[in-house]
């Protein structure tokens, strides 16, 4: 198959490799722990971003 972009084919490449190793898979336990371990982590990677948004200027159309 040599048709697609490279994107593409390395995407099915992945595909490839991670649907044997997902047979089973059956999700983590979601522990009162593990949910704010979630939400910490969010929280983090949302105020990392907002950090750098806060340096763009944002005008309304006329």
């Amino acid at each position: 198959m040599l048709t697609g972009s490279v994107a593409e084919r390395q995407l099915r490449a992945l595909i490839e490799i991670l649907v044997p190793f997902s047979h089973g898979w059956r999700g983590m336990t979601m522990t009162p722990r593990a949910t704010r371990r979630l939400q910490d982590l969010r929280r983090q990677l949302f105020a990392d971003q907002s950090e750098t948004d806060l340096g763009e200027t944002v005008t309304a159309a006329a």
